[in-house]
């Protein structure tokens, strides 16, 4: 894991040259979420190997090299979490309970913020992950995509009356699909389905 204030970030992971924009992990997390790696591991793994290596070509022609390569892209998902971490516990939008957020439903608002927060436009620009992940999960609260996610893990029993009538609605108006909500998919998926998903290439 890289030190953000004092290591350059990344642009080489394990020897070889990546592509270490934020889309190939966006990409990854909803792909795992809602259970797109489908019935062929190899095919799956090569095309995240696509977009997150500069040249993929040296790991196709042996699957051990690919099961490794998409281990050590698993791995650079990881490090970009861990950047996140320390900014996520200092915010009070971190998410406590449930899904906070989803990259795909909450596409515009993540754009919105950043734009507001930051002045990153993310439809043009290229951010590294783990800067991504870092701004991400330090979102100020005046953005809508921060109080969207306190609003979804709010504890509503903590509220009576009129208030927690008002942050119930709130948390219906901006509630995620009910196959996302459902517990089985959440957005640390990547990390909890790594081992079983590399299990699979073994079979």
């Amino acid at each position: 894991m890289s030190d953000l204030l004092l290591d350059e970030l990344p642009t080489r992971w394990h020897g070889h040259e990546i592509i270490p924009d934020f889309r190939p992990m966006v990409w990854l997390v909803n792909t795992y979420v809602r259970g797109q790696t489908g019935d062929d591991p190899i095919g799956f793994a090569v095309s995240a190997l696509w977009r997150f290596y500069k040249d993929p070509h040296c790991f196709l022609n042996d699957p051990q090299k690919i099961i490794d390569a998409y281990g050590y892209m698993i791995e650079f998902y990881k490090a970009g979490e861990k950047a996140a971490e320390s900014a996520a516990a200092e915010s009070s939008t971190a998410p406590s309970s449930g899904l906070a957020f989803d990259y795909q439903c909450d596409a515009g608002y993540i754009v919105a913020a950043f734009q507001q927060a930051y002045g990153i436009d993310l439809t043009r620009e290229k951010v590294h992950w783990f800067r991504f992940r870092a701004l991400f999960a330090a979102l100020p609260e005046e953005t809508l995509m921060a109080k969207i996610m306190g609003w979804r893990t709010m504890d509503l029993s903590e509220y009576e009356g009129s208030m927690r009538d008002r942050y119930a609605d709130l948390q219906e108006r901006f509630a995620l699909p009910a196959e996302l909500r459902g517990g089985a998919a959440r957005v640390v998926s990547v990390e909890e389905h790594d081992a079983a998903f590399l299990a699979r290439f073994r079979h």
